[in-house]
């Protein structure tokens, strides 16, 4: 998609990489390209974005991770708002610092999958067994699908620990209103 005063050349947009304020070329088409995988997981969402950022620019080797982690975020507040979900942040924390997600005990499991079915935020696979591939996307402090495995597969942090976490990442985010 080019811009109106430049017909032919892609459209930018200006992301802080870094200390400075970069434009990205192609920015439309990057976030579409990312957007045609939404069925997959996180991980193959942000190697598509990257493939197509190089694409669409020249990115230094040594600041890949940086340009990648400034599209990644423009391109998560981009799905949300496509799939109907809030910003991936939780009380003004980024969703990635809270480790709150259900984990899968494959001693215990028996494939049966209620928690893939029960769980409507793709924060599971199912490939012969549930696989937690998207744990960010888990609401917190949501427990739904650790409740209708009938074999007690599914765990989750303590409701103490998640609260200890909490109080430490306001402090750290300047949240806390002691």
């Amino acid at each position: 998609m080019c811009g109106p005063c430049c017909p032919g050349k892609p459209n930018t947009k200006r992301l802080k990489i870094g200390s400075q304020e970069v434009g990205i070329a192609g920015f439309d088409e990057i976030m579409a390209k990312g957007l045609e995988h939404l069925e997959d997981t996180d991980k193959i969402q942000r190697d598509v974005i990257l493939k197509e950022l190089k694409v669409q620019n020249y990115v230094p080797e040594s600041v890949e991770k940086d340009y990648l982690d400034a599209v990644w975020a423009e391109f998560k507040q981009i799905r949300a708002k496509k799939l109907g979900q809030l910003e991936e942040k939780y009380h003004g924390i980024p969703r990635e610092e809270i480790h709150w997600f259900p984990k899968v005990d494959y001693e215990l499991c028996t494939n049966c999958g209620p928690c893939f079915k029960f769980c409507k935020r793709g924060v599971y696979t199912f490939d012969e067994k549930p696989y937690v591939t998207n744990p960010y996307r888990c609401v917190v402090s949501c427990t739904g699908c650790k409740g209708s495995c009938q074999e007690g597969a599914i765990s989750f942090p303590s409701l103490l620990e998640l609260r200890d976490t909490m109080k430490s990442l306001r402090k750290k985010y300047g949240l806390l209103t002691e």
